[in-house]
């Protein structure tokens, strides 16, 4: 008998082998390829592939050991996202997954003295509806929209009840590793030990662990990151996608370039299960497919206890004598601290100064891979000061005298976290507020602060704690935190997300402004946002439709309707790379002639990226748009098609098109 394996790490669908074996679709076994052996998944067997030199299938290692519908899931992706089978299983089933394991069981936990807080009528008629469609055992997609604060993680828990208590098992699909902790706190103190967390901070042996002790049905919650969508889970009856809208979702890095969210539409498809994606600020897709009928909406309309949405103010930063921490928003703090309350600010950009320049002849310090200007760091605990640029990593020494002119007048232009934070510290050293000697006022929360396991939890717990009364940061702020003593939100710059050339910047910026907005007023006090911006006028219908997500998106989708941007179309995205600016420009000539010979698509390019250069390589980028019932798996070649000396990637559905 042959048989067809599909090998991870490879960049085919399969491979051919021949077995006595009686193997089945799923199947774990040990083949060589070259002069090695490799684990692989038979995916099809008596195949009729004639090829000469088929060698044998070494060794059976476990039965099923992929089941059926999860086999066709990656089938699936590969077919879709427009990749070889190979690099699916290299994200779904990392080489280091597949060595020898031991079950370790953690200790149980004693029963849990919270007591659930009685459901408002919005989460009731969610719960209810979710529920039905878990008891009718069939396929359903639901959008659980709520503003934010109106206790979307309520329902969740109250359907994953009901999924254990009629046996089942739950998938919570989480954006950042970071949240994981947080929302596996809420589910552990009401299923205890019942629940597990699997994700890339862990230790190889940790998740080798998690990862058979969730495929043998140890656990009946697993929360965790986009790759946790993979994990073999049986009798699984749910999959819940918190934060539907965020960009973590999509795997930008590695190839297939797939969509967490989208994948686990499709995974509660092949499996007859219920799927519900919540958000406060959904995709316009997500939204546009509740009335398409594709999805049924769930609306949660008010926050809990019917509290209200905070004020929000915004502040002409062109007419403030200072552009960072304007009078404004210090006198807004001030009184905040008074109060005995705490203080989000949020600026979308880390380090010190976005730039250095000398003000005399102009120089400005740039990374000398990516021609953009470096970043200043200023030294920390355990870092020394630095000028890093932040698309390729590159760091180089920090310049006193300009290369230029030879003046000493280097000038930091511009304001980073780091800046934000020591600013903050200079006028609100001398406050009246009383915090013990190992308390601080202001903690700082991005990239470079939580760099270290463990330490963002930590930022969190003394924010969390009181310890704390004022959290700077990024984007890291924005996702779903729960602060009942927030009662001010400060947005430094709002218009930074507005700044790129894509589409989608004006979805995005009302996404990260509603969303930490929405980290005010959720206790007993209520809130107020500032938002500082140099383009008032321009941006106002944005600023004015915080919380109002209805209208933003008629607004949105009108203008998508015009350009025949999605939800109307479907864009796939050829990048290619090289370190010969001329070659890539030729090979990205050449795919082009090859595509406009193809009916029915509209193509764009080659066009530079705006990162052009990332460290040695040059970038070159052609977007297809098709109509969205168009068969994008024609391009399925260009899975095969080697450009000569520079690398091709292809992204369907891509969030940036840049």
């Amino acid at each position: 008998m042959k048989v067809d394996v599909a090998i991870p790490k490879t960049k085919l669908d399969f491979f051919t082998y021949s077995t006595k074996d009686d193997l089945e679709p799923g199947d774990l076994v040990v083949v060589p390829i070259r002069n090695a052996t490799k684990f692989g998944i038979v995916i099809n067997k008596d195949s009729q592939r004639e090829i000469a030199g088929i060698k044998s299938v070494h060794e059976l290692v476990e039965k099923n050991f992929i089941p059926h519908k999860l086999l066709k899931l990656y089938k699936w992706m590969a077919d879709y996202y427009l990749s070889p089978l190979g690099e699916v299983l290299k994200l779904a089933l990392p080489t280091k997954i597949l060595k020898k394991f031991e079950f370790t069981r953690r200790p149980e936990r004693a029963p849990s003295t919270v007591k659930a807080p009685v459901p408002n009528h919005y989460q009731s008629i969610a719960i209810k509806t979710i529920t039905e469609a878990l008891q009718a055992g069939e396929y359903a997609t639901f959008l659980l929209y709520g503003i934010t604060g109106s206790g979307k993680t309520e329902v969740y828990l109250r359907c994953v009840e009901k999924v254990i208590n009629q046996g089942g098992r739950a998938l919570v699909l989480v954006p950042e590793i970071s949240q994981t902790p947080l929302l596996f706190e809420r589910f552990e103190e009401r299923f205890h030990s019942e629940v597990a967390t699997i994700h890339s901070t862990l230790s190889d042996k940790e998740r080798r662990q998690a990862w058979y002790a969730i495929k043998e049905g140890r656990y009946r919650v697993v929360i965790g990151p986009r790759s946790t969508i993979f994990i073999p889970i049986p009798d699984l009856k749910i999959i819940i996608v918190d934060e539907e809208h965020d960009q973590s979702y999509k795997e930008h890095t590695r190839m297939p370039h797939y969509n967490a969210r989208d994948v686990a539409v499709a995974r509660s498809k092949f499996e007859n299960i219920v799927a519900v994606l919540g958000s406060a600020t959904p995709q316009i897709e997500s939204y546009h497919n509740t009335e398409t009928g594709k999805y049924q909406l769930l609306d949660l309309k008010e926050r809990i206890d019917a509290r209200p949405l905070p004020k929000i103010e915004i502040i002409d930063l062109k007419d403030e004598p200072r552009p960072y921490i304007t009078p404004v928003m210090q006198s807004q703090i001030e009184q905040t601290l008074k109060n005995d309350e705490q203080v989000i600010i949020f600026l979308n950009r880390r380090g010190f100064a976005p730039s250095l320049m000398c003000p005399h002849c102009g120089f400005t310090a740039k990374c000398p891979f990516c021609k953009l200007p470096l970043v200043y760091h200023k030294s920390e605990k355990d870092e020394s000061a630095s000028l890093s640029c932040h698309i390729c990593s590159h760091k180089s020494p920090v310049r006193t005298v300009c290369p230029k002119c030879g003046r000493a007048t280097l000038l930091y232009r511009g304001a980073g976290t780091q800046r934000i934070e020591e600013l903050l510290r200079k006028i609100f050293h001398e406050t009246e507020l009383a915090l013990d000697k190992e308390d601080s006022l202001v903690v700082r929360l991005d990239r470079d602060s939580a760099r270290r396991k463990g330490h963002m939890q930590t930022i969190l717990k003394a924010f969390e704690q009181g310890k704390a009364k004022i959290l700077l940061g990024t984007q890291l702020v924005t996702k779903g935190f729960d602060f009942h003593d927030v009662t001010l939100v400060g947005i430094v710059n709002a218009d930074i997300t507005l700044h790129l050339p894509d589409f989608r910047s004006g979805e995005r910026t009302f996404q990260v402004l509603t969303q930490v907005a929405g980290r005010s007023g959720r206790g007993e006090k209520p809130g107020r946002v500032l938002i500082q911006t140099y383009h008032p006028e321009q941006y106002s219908t944005i600023f004015d439709q915080l919380q109002n997500y209805a209208s933003f998106y008629t607004q949105e989708l009108e203008l998508r309707k015009q350009l025949g941007f999605p939800p109307f179309s479907r864009l796939i995205l050829l990048r290619l790379r090289g370190e010969n600016e001329k070659n890539v420009w030729q090979e990205a000539e050449k795919i082009y002639d090859i595509l406009k010979k193809i009916h029915g698509l509209r193509l764009f390019g080659p066009n530079r990226s705006f990162y052009y250069k990332v460290r040695k390589n040059y970038r070159v980028f052609i977007i297809i748009k098709v109509s969205k019932n168009y068969p994008h798996r024609r391009f399925k070649f260009l899975t095969v098609y080697k450009p000569r000396k520079c690398d091709i990637e292809i992204d369907v559905d891509p969030l940036e098109v840049f």
